[in-house]
Parts: structure tokens; C-alpha cells; sequence
């Protein structure tokens, strides 16, 4: 199995046509990826807890698209072979060429967004929903 967190600054903000296109990825890898075993986009969201660690009530507002400053995706492969799928796929080369506009440019790969990408070893844990 193949576990990797990868953050892509964002260029100016996250707009709204972005925001619609991450959603249709997510979409799209779960549609024809079928090892993919799990594929989340996140954004940031305010902590939801104060400086005593008690929830806020009401809970804080989301942060404002324009002052995201990077996506977060989460993704499970089942192995190697997946995720190279995945990487040299139709589905993410095209979102790539797409929306690199709104990412920062790797300067060393050019036609590539920056990233940072650790790959994880999972030790323990579970799934549940």
C-alpha cells in the first residue's frame, strides 16, 4: 500500500472554478481509479478549539477562498503500480495542465505544481466512515 499527504501551495487564493475542479477530481479518481483506495482534498479550516483546548461555540466561519494558501490532497494506492497509474493518468495530467496557473510552478519541473509530498508507513490506526 502506497499512503501519501501532498500540499500544493496555491498561487493566489482558491477560486471558485479550482474549488469546482478539485471536487470533480476527487470525483473522477473515485470513478475510474478502482485502486485508488482513498483520495481527500482538504483546504484549511480554523482550529476548532480555543487557547484552553475547549470547543468554540459557535464554531469559528470557514477561511475565506481568497485566503487559502494551499490544497492538501490524502491518498491511499494499493501499491506502486496505482499510484504511478494515478501520476501518469489522463484523469490527473489534465487537471494538472488545467490548473497549474493557480498553483505555484515547480521551477525545477516546469509544467508541474510545487510540492511537498512525504510518503507515510502506516503503524496503526483504522478507517471509519
Amino acid at each position: 500500500m502506497i499512503s501519501l499527504i501532498s500540499r500544493w501551495p496555491l498561487a493566489d487564493g482558491c477560486p471558485a472554478d479550482l474549488v469546482d475542479a478539485l471536487k470533480a477530481l476527487a470525483d473522477d479518481v473515485r470513478d475510474h481509479e478502482p485502486d485508488t483506495l482513498l483520495y481527500t482534498v482538504h483546504v484549511h479550516a480554523p482550529d476548532p478549539l480555543d487557547s484552553a483546548r475547549r470547543p468554540i461555540h459557535p464554531p469559528p466561519s470557514p477561511i475565506p477562498a481568497s485566503n487559502q494558501t494551499e490544497v492538501v490532497f490524502f491518498e491511499v494506492y494499493r501499491d506502486a503500480d496505482a499510484f504511478a497509474r494515478h501520476v501518469n493518468g489522463p484523469i490527473f495530467t489534465r487537471f494538472r495542465i488545467d490548473y497549474l496557473h493557480c498553483f505555484i510552478e515547480d521551477r525545477s519541473h516546469p509544467g508541474w505544481p510545487e510540492t511537498h509530498t512525504p510518503f507515510l508507513e502506516r503503524l496503526a490506526g483504522f478507517v471509519d466512515r
